[in-house]
C-alpha cells in the first residue's frame, strides 16, 4: 500500500550487460537500501542479447538507448508500488553520456547523476581516437557527431546534475565533465561538480568511494526524498 521513489540506473559501455553480479561501484544493493527500488535496464547496444541487438546502436549511440530508457521508466512509473513523482536516474561512462543527453531532452526525472561522461564528441575524439573513428568515422567526413553528441542539445537543459569525474580519467578525460559543468553553470540550473584528482575513471580507493556514495545519497535524496510511503 506503499510507494517507493525510483533511481534508474544506466550502465557504461555502452557495450555491456548487467547480470547477476556484485561490484562496490555503482552497487544497487546500496541505492535500495537507502530506500529507493533500483533498477538497471539493457538497452540496446548492452551485450548478451545477439550480436545484433549490441551492434544495433553504431553508429547512433542516442536513439535507441535514449527510447529504451524513456519506456524503461514509463513502465516502472506504470508500477502500483512506484511514486512517479519521486523518479531520478544516473550513469557513469557511457551511462554519463546517455545522462548527459536526457539532459535535453523530455524525460521523468526530477535530477541526474553522470559520472564521467562522453559530453563534447568532438573533443572526445582526439581522446579516444582509436575507437571513435572505427565506430563513427572522422567528424570532418560524416555529420553523426552532430546528431548525437550531448552538447548539441544544451539550448534545451533543464534538469539539475550532480557531475563526477577523476582528473586521471584517460578513457573519458576530465575536460568532459569540465565542459558540461560550465554549460550547466551558465545556464543557471542546479548542479555540482565534484572532482577527484587522485581517481581515474573509476572511483577505486575506499574513502573515496564512501564520499561518492555519501554525495550520491545526498543529491538525489534533495529532488527525490528516499523511503516507502
Amino acid at each position: 500500500n506503499k510507494k517507493s521513489p525510483l533511481f534508474l540506473l544506466i550502465h557504461g559501455g555502452p557495450h555491456n550487460g548487467i547480470t547477476d553480479g556484485f561490484h562496490f561501484r555503482w552497487n544497487a544493493q546500496t541505492f535500495a537500501s537507502w530506500g529507493y527500488v533500483a533498477a538497471w535496464h539493457n538497452f540496446h547496444g548492452s551485450s548478451g542479447f545477439g550480436q545484433d541487438f549490441t551492434d544495433s546502436i553504431n553508429p547512433d549511440w542516442l536513439t535507441k538507448p535514449y527510447e529504451d530508457t524513456i519506456k524503461a521508466a514509463e513502465w516502472f512509473a506504470q508500477k502500483p508500488w512506484i511514486d512517479s513523482s519521486r523518479m531520478v536516474a544516473g550513469g557513469g561512462s557511457y551511462g554519463g553520456y546517455l545522462s548527459s543527453i536526457l539532459l535535453g531532452k523530455e524525460h521523468p526525472f526530477n535530477a541526474l547523476v553522470i559520472h564521467a561522461p562522453v559530453y563534447n564528441m568532438y573533443s572526445q575524439l582526439a581522446a579516444d581516437f582509436a575507437v571513435h573513428t572505427t565506430r563513427f568515422g572522422d567528424y570532418w567526413e560524416h555529420d553523426i557527431y552532430d546528431q548525437i553528441s550531448p552538447h548539441y542539445f544544451a539550448g534545451d537543459f533543464h534538469t539539475p546534475a550532480l557531475i563526477i569525474h577523476g582528473q586521471l580519467d584517460y578513457r573519458v578525460p576530465v575536460g568532459q565533465a569540465f565542459e558540461l559543468f560550465r554549460t550547466l553553470q551558465h545556464l543557471g540550473i542546479e548542479s555540482r561538480l565534484i572532482y577527484y584528482p587522485d581517481e581515474n575513471h573509476w572511483i577505486l580507493k575506499p574513502n573515496n568511494s564512501i564520499y561518492w556514495y555519501g554525495q550520491v545519497r545526498d543529491w538525489i535524496g534533495r529532488f527525490a526524498p528516499a523511503g516507502a510511503r
